[in-house]
């Protein structure tokens, strides 16, 4: 059987999907599996992947029109079943599945639905649930090939020694430090920079850590675009906390650094899961979003919110974000640095009693 997988939008989406990935490959290894990327850093996630026979790259929303059917005409008919992932609430994620004309396009029945998202293209369809990681919705859809309660994996990230080698040069001069990296970043697509937390706040979290282990070192993670953040933190630390900028070609050097740290704290964001997906202790920074569906997938970690009544107000639809309260986003910003400090001790206390161990987190 061929099957097609329709591409996911962020970093995060991308890893979330890679546990249903390898159960479908190692229940039917005969399968042969392609994978759609629109992006550099969704494909580059994905790279020696052994439970994928072909990534196809693409930079969709980049192109015309003409050129984008040049591209689709060449997989017209090629699938047995397309696959649209958890989280696909948009019409273009359809649209693309139903172009390539599969025998069968499978996905979820999404809560907040609306005609415009052309989900009545699938034919079939598991209803979404609220109470469910995303990991596990898209173990769900596994049920179309008849798999039931499969083992459950970590994300997958795979790699190369060469990459590895990379990480460890890049971190060797801090190699006695206690490393902790940090995101300060989200993606902005959508009006998901609502999503990050005031930088003041990490300033004051990045100066409490260095007064927790003198010997702290912090590096300040993030993509080109996000380097005033960068720049932001480092600048205020210098008085103070030891920081380091880190700047990389690629998401996948970007992960050879930070397999090496020791914690990671962040937004909701793409780079939580990676380090989620590289099974570091993580404290993952919640406003809008729901911890339920996205928080740290089998890694150490602690999530740090403030819980008010209106919270969790995301949904997965085609809308961008905004604070449906009027609040300007209150969740994050009164989120004192305190708050996730004490999420982080409660951490490092638990790793320290040996329950976890870093060591261990990185042979893994």
């Amino acid at each position: 059987m061929k099957i097609g997988i329709s591409p996911l939008y962020g970093i995060g989406d991308t890893l979330l999907f890679t546990p249903a990935l390898r159960v479908l490959k190692e229940t039917y290894p005969d399968y042969n599996i392609t994978v759609f990327t629109f992006f550099p850093t969704t494909r580059d996630v994905l790279l020696n992947n052994p439970y994928i026979d072909d990534i196809v790259y693409f930079p969709m929303l980049k192109k015309s029109k003409i050129e984008t059917f040049m591209f689709i005409r060449k997989y017209i008919r090629k699938f047995d079943v397309v696959i649209n992932f958890y989280p696909s609430n948009r019409r273009e994620y359809n649209l693309f599945a139903f172009m390539l004309l599969p025998k069968k396009i499978i996905g979820h029945k999404y809560i907040k639905n609306s005609p415009l998202n052309f989900n009545f293209l699938k034919s079939w369809q598991i209803k979404e649930d609220y109470s469910l990681h995303v990991v596990e919705e898209n173990i769900n859809l596994l049920r179309f090939f008849n798999i039931t309660s499969p083992k459950i994996y970590p994300l997958q990230l795979f790699l190369t020694q060469e990459e590895l080698h990379f990480g460890s040069e890049y971190i060797a001069p801090y190699k006695d430090a206690f490393k902790v990296g940090i995101h300060p970043g989200t993606s902005s697509f959508k009006n998901h920079d609502k999503r990050r937390w005031p930088l003041e706040h990490f300033v004051k979290l990045c100066k409490m850590l260095g007064e927790f282990n003198k010997s702290a070192v912090i590096f300040i993670f993030g993509g080109p675009e996000e380097r005033p953040l960068k720049e932001f933190i480092h600048k205020n630390l210098q008085n103070s906390t030891k920081s380091i900028i880190v700047d990389t070609k690629s998401i996948r050097e970007t992960a050879s650094i930070m397999k090496y740290m020791d914690a990671f704290i962040s937004n909701d964001s793409g780079l939580m899961h990676l380090a989620s997906a590289l099974r570091l202790p993580v404290v993952g920074i919640f406003g809008p979003t729901n911890p339920t569906w996205v928080s740290p997938w089998k890694t150490p970690h602690r999530i740090a919110r403030l819980n008010l009544p209106c919270s969790p107000c995301f949904y997965y639809s085609p809308r961008p974000l905004t604070c449906p309260m009027g609040l300007n986003f209150k969740c994050l910003k009164e989120l004192k640095p305190e708050i996730v400090y004490d999420a982080f001790l409660s951490l490092m206390k638990e790793i320290k009693k040996g329950e976890i161990t870093l060591k261990t987190q990185k042979k893994t």
